[in-house]
């Protein structure tokens, strides 16, 4: 499923009603019914009093043909008209015209900055209020009485239906704009936008629904849309006669005095998720503490009266040639041998590399040892991480998630993903993907780690995979998914890497079910 800025959807619109010969009329009725039908679905609709609060534009078109369809169903109905009827046009203007026939209250809220109305009218006394007011047309601040109006809507005890995209959220970034109405539920149209998926617009637009309102599958896979939700390739079936030298054999460098837990946890995630084999270099200092939290794993201790310098590159480069996949980073430290350490491995190797955590700092503003590899690279930055490999703060990645994700990629000639609640994921070329899985419980210490290790292990069978990228676009979704059922399991709050680790079994269990019955994890309820 593609995902749009305004004016991809602007475009798709235009095409579907001049190269397809769809009318806006359709486009709006077929809008209308897709949120008659959410309504039906969560509120009901006979004996309902609803409030339908439109603005001048498209968006209050689709209230107007909506308050039509309820009212046949026996709602009662109030319109509360924001904008300026006399600037209605097309298909909006005709359906203003209908409900003005029908025996419907309307309301106009005056142009004043601060509208006698808002404070007579009772909000609160509606079952439901619908959100019609500007939808995908807003790109600045809400101010004045539209501030007053969506702060009136937010205060009242009232669920709301946002259509298209909640008020005050821009639908390309997901930003308030200023102030935002607050929706239980929103129904997309045509495609949803990215600020239904991206944070906190997707917080304030609450359950998620779709309606393609007739878009032709042509139009709704535009390929000049590069994002999409991640939905990813079937995963390969194990050979019934293998064995652990043919499931994947990963290397994992890290590990320091003080960061035991990283590479341990990376470790066990890579064993849990199907590599048959999985070698551990560490300080030798830390074998006997690790080894009874992962003794499956074949220990390379690396002699160091501290973190691992540049002079254990040699070896490992050695044992670097024996695998299928090499994870470097996880607890590996910023000492500067070790920042050495890293740099020259990640120039010298060749196998799929992952790159996570401090050989991520060390690898930032390097992208020379990365861009011209000739085996695939893939990086596991957090915010943090992903400012510093573009020399940025963390503010403008989390503001442009998509854009700097990219910008990483093509920089460093890597498949990458940047983590966080709705992970973004994206290669070198032009395909960029948003995840669904996954919720704010994995907020947790270690869970990258786990992460890195899952991809390892995917990255060890990459053969299996069509396009560099998919090992990635599976160990992120595959990792939301089992902090989705230890969330089912615990609860989210108490979560720990290690409750991830758990479940990652029982998520590759249930990943080929899941994949087909619900792609969109329940974050996209289509209609």
């Amino acid at each position: 499923m593609k995902i749009g800025t305004a004016r991809d959807v602007r475009r798709l619109d235009n095409s579907v009603i001049t190269d397809y010969g769809v009318t806006q009329s359709v486009l709006m009725e077929n809008a209308a019914l897709a949120a008659r039908d959410v309504i039906t679905r969560r509120w009901g609709i006979r004996d309902r009093d609803v409030l339908i609060v439109c603005g001048a534009g498209n968006n209050g078109g689709d209230g107007f043909a909506l308050a039509r369809l309820l009212y046949a169903r026996g709602a009662a109905v109030t319109l509360l008209m924001a904008g300026d009827p006399g600037k209605l046009t097309g298909a909006a203007a005709d359906n203003y015209s209908i409900v003005r026939q029908l025996p419907l209250e309307i309301l106009q809220l005056d142009s004043s900055p601060q509208p006698v109305l808002l404070n007579k009218l009772e909000f609160s006394r509606y079952h439901l209020i619908v959100d019609a007011l500007f939808g995908i047309g807003l790109s600045r601040n809400l101010e004045g009485r539209m501030a007053l109006l969506t702060g009136k809507i937010n205060e009242a005890d009232t669920p709301v239906l946002a259509l298209d995209i909640p008020t005050g959220v821009s639908a390309d970034t997901g930003k308030v704009l200023g102030t935002a109405v607050r929706a239980e539920a929103t129904v997309t149209f045509g495609i949803p936008k990215r600020g239904n998926l991206l944070y906190p617009g997707c917080a304030l637009g609450g359950a998620l629904y779709h309606s393609e309102i007739s878009f032709p599958p042509e139009v709704t896979g535009d390929d000049s849309i590069a994002l999409s939700v991640n939905i990813p390739p079937k995963l390969p079936e194990r050979n019934p006669a293998g064995h652990k030298g043919s499931f994947g054999k990963v290397l994992i460098i890290g590990g320091s005095p003080n960061y035991l837990g990283a590479p341990t946890l990376a470790a066990g995630a890579a064993l849990k998720s199907g590599a048959g084999y999985v070698r551990l270099a560490v300080p030798a200092e830390m074998v006997s503490q690790i080894f009874p939290l992962v003794p499956e794993a074949v220990f390379l201790p690396q002699s160091s009266a501290g973190p691992m310098g540049a002079e254990h590159v040699p070896e490992l480069l050695d044992q670097a040639m024996e695998a299928d996949a090499v994870l470097i980073g996880p607890g590996l430290s910023t000492d500067p041998e070790s920042v050495r350490l890293a740099r020259d491995f990640i120039t010298a190797a060749e196998t799929p590399l992952i790159i996570d955590g401090d050989a991520l700092t060390a690898l930032a503003g390097r992208e020379e040892l990365t861009r011209n590899r000739k085996f695939p690279t893939y990086l596991t930055p957090h915010p943090g991480e992903m400012a510093r490999l573009l020399g940025s703060s963390v503010s403008e990645v989390e503001a442009r998630r998509i854009e700097t994700a990219r910008e990483a990629a093509d920089r460093y000639g890597a498949a990458v993903v940047l983590k966080g609640a709705h992970s973004i994921i994206t290669d070198p070329g032009t395909s960029v993907w948003i995840n669904l899985t996954g919720n704010s419980g994995m907020g947790t210490a270690g869970s990258g780690d786990v992460l890195s290790g899952l991809v390892a292990a995917l990255a060890a069978n990459a053969d299996s995979f069509p396009d560099m990228a998919d090992p990635l676009r599976l160990g992120v979704f595959i990792h939301g998914l089992a902090g989705d059922l230890a969330a089912d399991s615990i609860g989210p709050t108490g979560m720990t890497a290690s409750d991830i680790l758990h479940f990652l079994p029982q998520a590759f269990l249930e990943y080929r079910e899941r994949i087909t019955t619900d792609p969109f994890s329940g974050k996209i309820i289509p209609i």
